[in-house]
Order: structure tokens, then C-alpha cells, then sequence
């Protein structure tokens, strides 16, 4: 009998707080600043060094050279492990993190966002993710 006495009394108390859950997506969390999401590459600053590719313990960067002192970049997000370690190493700081993290995806493939494709004058890429597609027919 005690334990009905116990969870009414709860039950009562929680009819009179607010709500603990937050009200994500509608509302966006604000994120901390030492937040690790998702990388960001800056063409420009690139090297080439490989430091990053050799730094990180998930094997989730490539830097290919595209040209005489260009260089692409990609990131396999699947492979990522958001330790930043890649942009700690980075002597020219041409990586940062971003506050990104909606990178949910059904197809894999979708999360390697490749950045070879930009022309040298690029300053700053922040990589977005392919929006996920439906596959029920219907709702095309």
C-alpha cells in the first residue's frame, strides 16, 4: 500500500512542474562553444601537410591535391568520431568545427561530403548534409 501512496504523491507533484523535455525541432538547443560537430574546411589555408590525415585515429579525412598548392578535402561523417583531433593539428588552422550536428542519414554514402569540386578562390566551406529522401511514393 505504500507503494501507491508513493506514486500518487509523485504523480501529483508532476501535475504542477514544467516539462523537462525540450521542444527540439521546433526549438534549436543552444550549443556550447567548445562544441565538436561537424567539420569545416578552409581551401585557401590548406597545405597539404597530411597532419590531419595521419592525426586522426578514425581515418575519416583525405586531402587530395586538386593542383600546383590546392588542395580538396573530404570527410566521411560516417567514420567521424567528432574528436576535433584533426583540427588540433592542423598547423594552418584550414579546419574548424561547426556547431552542426543534424546529420542523421539512411544512406551512407550521403555522408561523405567531398569539397575537390571548389575552385581555389573559395574562402570557408561548411559542409551541409543531403536532406533525406522519402521513400514512400505517396508523399512526393
Amino acid at each position: 500500500m505504500k507503494n501507491i501512496g508513493t506514486v500518487l504523491l509523485e504523480a501529483l507533484k508532476s501535475l504542477f512542474k514544467k516539462p523537462v523535455t525540450s521542444e527540439y525541432p521546433l526549438k534549436k538547443r543552444e550549443i556550447h562553444g567548445s562544441y565538436a560537430g561537424m567539420i569545416a574546411f578552409e581551401q585557401n589555408k590548406c597545405i597539404g601537410c597530411q597532419i590531419c590525415v595521419r592525426n586522426c585515429p578514425a581515418n575519416a579525412i583525405k586531402i587530395p591535391k586538386l593542383a600546383d598548392k590546392v588542395f580538396g578535402c573530404e570527410f566521411s561523417m560516417a567514420n567521424c568520431i567528432f574528436c576535433s583531433q584533426c583540427v588540433l593539428s592542423c598547423p594552418k588552422k584550414a579546419l574548424h568545427t561547426t556547431d552542426n550536428f543534424e546529420l542523421a542519414q539512411i544512406d551512407k554514402s550521403k555522408l561523405i561530403v567531398k569539397l575537390e569540386e571548389l575552385s581555389p578562390e573559395s574562402k570557408s566551406v561548411i559542409p551541409e548534409p543531403a536532406e533525406p529522401k522519402s521513400d514512400n511514393p505517396a508523399s512526393q
